[in-house]
């Protein structure tokens, strides 16, 4: 029977890992701005509009702007537009003509802060120094909390103390052992570590979000900031339910008793419910029917694992049957494995993106971690009839405390956007050549798969040039035989010529700029450039 069931999860999971349909959970991405990236505009602009892929948080909410001096402007309030929260809105001054550049930093409805940065022009032609500038503001000002890490902590303590509550209540449901004192006591300290987890949360997450340090943690701004997100709510309702759990504990009734089961199943469902309300699953498609998975899987984790815990506890008691334990791992074991897949392929929108974030390389661990333990667990039921329990008693003990890791990494897990891919310093390839005393500026930038902007700025040496009749630029990739892609250039200024690529592949691309100077003369400027992914 044991095989049978084993078999049956093995497929469940096989059959949910290729036909998950691949839909990414959106994580507050940036669709478009105005004024747009490296955009040229003519005249001041009123306001700044980041227009996001998904709702976000209407609070906790950073836009700041920088002049070529690297000095930051005073600028309007940031906040949701009144008829799309979606969009988010600052009010600028009158800006004089120069290079400016734009830090964002928002909070997505799962929770996650995420920011990012963007040049724009304001006159009539590109100075060509929008991505230098932007490389200087992003090295120059700190935008990460060092409170990632301490929140991390406080989500594993809740996480760790919602299993053993859950894990518990399931194992003693309907014997004399919900009486006992070691499981009254079990109840007690996890409901406490629930609510010391959940106040760690509510405390870090708005330095953490803001991207601020530990002398913000008691900021009372900040704290009800925080109480109107979303998360917020749910740590609420979870300390609310964490008094129920402990009048439930310090209730002595008979293990039969119908109001006692009842309220501890309705406080049980609840308080799975706010993990769910303020993780992955509340932001994206299929709101819904994700939570539902994510409450479901939440539940047959802290069924599976807590009851391995309240073995370990309880396993001395002359009452404990350890078979009864192996009967509950037997079922929830596939549902939490199955369900976990669910949301992994849902969130990371299938399996092509599971080693190209560290939320993939994260959930990779887990997995192989709870294969492990799922080895261990079938190993550790064959001396269930052992005569004296010392090889079983040793096998669940180490089983435990390896699930302990699993929970840490799973609380690693909810702090890891799988979109995230935080505030990084766009590269930028550039090259100075001369050519019959003419010289030419090249850059490309960024230099990463995807969309890049080429520049070529010609001058002489000592004095003035005519307008070149001509720029041709194309780039290769020899390593993948693809041969010469043109880009299409424009002037945008005197002898300043610009366009625009897309790069496919990562690798060493060769770059070609044929300039024409007078109609009887051609210049050829080559390079070779590192593009990343």
């Amino acid at each position: 029977m044991r095989r049978r069931i084993i078999a049956v999860a093995a497929g469940m999971l096989a059959l949910v890992t290729f036909a998950t349909p691949g839909v990414a959970s959106a994580h507050a991405i940036l669709d478009s701005s105005d004024p747009s990236a490296s955009a040229v505009v003519s005249q001041s602009p009123s306001e700044i509009t980041l227009d996001f892929n998904e709702q976000i948080e209407g609070t906790l909410l950073s836009i700041r702007l920088f002049d070529a001096s690297q000095d930051e402007l005073s600028i309007g309030h940031a906040g949701l537009s009144p008829s799309d929260s979606s969009v988010v809105t600052a009010s600028m001054p009158r800006l004089k003509v120069g290079v400016y550049v734009v830090v964002w930093r928002v909070v997505s409805a799962d929770g996650h802060p995420v920011s990012g940065a963007f040049p724009f022009e304001v006159g009539d032609q590109s100075s060509g120094k929008s991505e230098e500038l932007l490389t200087k503001i992003l090295t120059s000002i700190n935008t990460k909390s060092p409170l990632g890490n301490p929140l991390a902590a406080g989500r594993f303590i809740s996480f760790l103390s919602l299993v053993m509550l859950i894990g518990i209540v399931v194992f003693t449901w309907g014997s004399s052992l919900v009486n006992t004192v070691k499981a009254r006591q079990t109840m007690r300290l996890s409901a406490l570590g629930i609510a010391l987890g959940s106040v760690v949360v509510l405390l870090l997450q708005g330095p953490y979000a803001s991207g601020r340090g530990w002398g913000a943690i008691f900021d009372t701004q900040l704290i009800g900031d925080v109480m109107a997100t979303r998360l917020g709510l749910a740590v609420l309702l979870r300390l609310i339910l964490v008094v129920a759990w402990a009048m439930l504990s310090l209730t002595d009734v008979r293990a039969a008793s119908g109001w006692w089961k009842n309220i501890a199943f309705l406080t049980a469902v609840g308080t799975i419910a706010t993990f769910a309300m303020s993780g992955h699953p509340s932001a994206g498609s299929a709101t819904f029917f994700y939570m539902l998975v994510d409450s479901m899987h939440v539940g047959a984790v802290s069924a599976w694992v807590g009851g391995l815990i309240a073995l370990v506890i309880l396993r001395h008691d002359h009452a404990v049957d350890a078979a009864r334990f192996s009967r509950i791992a037997t079922w929830s074991m596939p549902i939490a494995v199955v369900t976990g897949v669910v949301q992994g392929l849902h969130l990371l929108g299938g399996l092509g993106g599971i080693t190209g974030s560290s939320y993939g390389k994260l959930l990779i661990l887990k997995t192989a971690l709870v294969l492990v333990v799922i080895a261990l667990g079938t190993k550790a039921r064959t001396h269930l009839t052992d005569t004296d329990g010392r090889q079983f008693a040793k096998s669940i003990r180490f089983e435990a405390a390896l699930m302990v890791v699993v929970l840490a990494v799973t609380a690693l897990l909810v702090g890891t956007s799988p979109n995230d891919k935080g505030l990084s310093i766009p590269h930028t390839f550039s090259s100075t050549q001369i050519r019959s005393n003419v010289v030419a500026d090249i850059s490309v930038a960024p230099t990463k798969v995807g969309t890049v902007e080429v520049h070529v700025i010609l001058t002489p040496p000592g004095g003035a040039l005519k307008p070149v009749t001509n720029v041709l630029v194309q780039m290769s990739l020899p390593s993948r035989k693809i041969p010469a892609i043109p880009v299409s250039m424009i002037e945008i200024g005197p002898n300043h010529w610009t366009g625009v690529l897309n790069i496919p592949y990562s690798g060493n691309w060769s770059f070609e700029a044929r300039v024409t100077p007078t109609p009887n003369e051609t210049l050829l400027y080559t390079a070779t450039f590192e593009v990343g992914n």
